[in-house]
């Protein structure tokens, strides 16, 4: 006979409930296996996730993607997005849509075009507010190249505004691209930027920005500067 199945009799007044016990016994030690294998399961498949993240550039004339980096490594265009790359990039992007920029207000190109003390307005002492623009061109630029922008584009510059025009950036559409290696030191950039006038219309500048590091007098932007800039209209 099986016991205490068997035994619901009056002698045995306690083989139900015996019966019940042992089934709800059987069946938690069932369920705590179960529940043990589904969390190594979960364990096992969290450490087995990672996050895969790649950088894709898509071209605006054609529209074609490119995959620019990929964790797997098995890329021909592959390369290391790396934290010196993202501040040159910066350095450059902001510069650019700056040198290009005319605005309707007298004041403010004045501000930014001006001459000013490196220690006190580009130090990291600084206390100019969020998107103040006043020295933004001499902070960002060598002594060499804001002399030239001094002498031969704030007067051509002077002439537009004096005319009216106005230029505006969208730095949202800068290409910037990698000339040559960029290492801690610097580098070389090739950059795209289409100028807004609203006299000549939409004009796109081929350009090329040497970045130098000097970090006493550029601790704003880690020590990187433009340390020379060439652009050429090509329409």
């Amino acid at each position: 006979m099986d016991y205490p199945d068997d035994f619901n009799t009056p002698a045995f007044p306690a083989g139900p409930s015996i019966a019940i016990s042992r089934f709800m016994a059987i069946a938690s030690s069932v369920l705590f296996v179960v529940i043990i294998f589904v969390c190594i399961i979960l364990l096992w498949t969290m450490r087995s996730q990672r996050i895969d993240p790649f950088i894709v550039s898509v071209n605006e004339f054609t529209g074609q993607w490119v995959v620019m980096h990929h964790s797997h490594g098995n890329n021909p265009f592959q390369f290391e997005y790396t934290a010196i790359k993202s501040m040159q990039e910066s350095v450059v992007g902001n510069f650019t849509a700056n040198w290009f920029t005319i605005s309707e207000n007298v004041a403010d190109n004045d501000a930014m075009w001006q001459t000013c003390n490196r220690t006190q307005e580009c130090g990291n002492e600084s206390n100019l507010k969020y998107g103040d623009k006043t020295c933004a061109l001499f902070c960002a630029s060598g002594e060499d190249l804001f002399s030239r922008f001094i002498y031969n584009v704030v007067p051509d510059y002077q002439k537009r505004v004096a005319a009216g025009e106005r230029w505006i950036v969208d730095k949202t559409q800068i290409q910037i691209e990698p000339a040559a290696e960029i290492t801690e030191s610097g580098g070389t950039w090739n950059i795209l930027v289409t100028v807004q006038s609203n006299i000549n219309g939409e004009m796109q500048v081929l350009g090329f920005v040497k970045v130098a590091r000097n970090t006493g007098l550029y601790p704003q932007t880690l020590g990187y500067y433009v340390a020379d800039f060439n652009t050429y209209r090509i329409n």
